[in-house]
């Protein structure tokens, strides 16, 4: 029979091995048996394309398809966590942080036990929150732990010491200024860490009047404050009641009572050591 060459380009034989078209391997992962594929044969200027005309194994490093795609599925996951943990670290900053400055880990007592429930039930887009009481009580751990289940959750989060923040906005020019108070302004979180510590300045007050004033008229909720200071000790320090009367009117006042943690872990340390 005459090859109907001037149409399909010259006949081309490939060889059939038996062992292979019987050839079955096991999933690695799943061990369900998958056969050998034959990937039809493609010519180019009459010799086959390497690759073809070939019997091959379906599987993947081993395993079949569908359990190649849960692996990817798994391994994409893990990076995903990978990432999320590196953000964190920074949001939070630190490793240190990141470890302890969870729900899991805070040390509950019946002087923080509403704290902790309030802080737990957080909601950005309904509550914001002002975290007092004295050194040591867990206020911070708090704060992060709910700022921290925000971001979890893909917010936008901003953590920053109180005493920072003019810091961030000064000696820029006055579109770069307003830019750096709108971030602020625009985040879903804003957790302003340890408000009254340090010395406060005219232009530092003015900047978180101006935050807090743009939030709340926005109706915007979402803000974390943790302070040493009441709100009528707040308003003393500053010399004015307008950014305690913003607060007040914008957070749930929650005290947090009971003695240095750290302090008392020190105290047992030393009782350790001359034991």
């Amino acid at each position: 029979m005459s090859n109907s060459a001037g149409l399909l380009g010259p006949l081309i034989r490939f060889p059939i091995s038996m062992d292979d078209f019987l050839r079955i391997d096991d999933c690695q992962m799943c061990h369900r048996p998958v056969p050998w594929e034959w990937i039809p044969a493609v010519a180019l200027a009459g010799k086959p394309l390497a690759g073809t005309g070939i019997w091959t194994s379906q599987l993947v490093a081993g395993h079949c398809a569908t359990c190649a795609e849960a692996l990817e599925a798994q391994h994409q996951e893990q990076r995903w966590a990978r990432e999320l943990e590196e953000r964190l670290v920074t949001l939070l900053g630190g490793v240190r942080p990141y470890r302890e400055f969870t729900f899991q880990r805070y040390q509950v007592t019946h002087e923080n036990r509403a704290a902790l429930a309030r802080a737990r039930d957080f909601d950005p887009f309904a509550h914001s929150l002002y975290l007092w009481g004295p050194c040591g009580v867990g206020k911070t751990h708090l704060a992060y732990a709910a700022a921290r289940r925000c971001f979890e959750r893909t917010l936008s989060v901003v953590i920053l010491p109180a005493y920072q923040l003019s810091r961030r906005v000064r000696m820029k020019d006055p579109d770069q200024e307003q830019a750096s108070i709108d971030h602020f302004i625009g985040a879903d979180v804003l957790l302003l860490d340890d408000l009254g510590a340090g010395t406060e300045t005219t232009f530092g007050r003015q900047v978180l009047q101006e935050i807090l004033d743009a939030r709340n008229y926005r109706d915007q909720a979402g803000l974390i404050v943790t302070s040493a200071y009441s709100l009528d000790a707040l308003a003393q320090k500053m010399g004015h009641d307008a950014i305690a009367s913003r607060l007040a009117g914008m957070c749930q006042i929650v005290e947090i009572r009971g003695t240095d943690y750290r302090l008392k872990l020190g105290a047992l340390a030393d009782d350790q050591s001359h034991d």
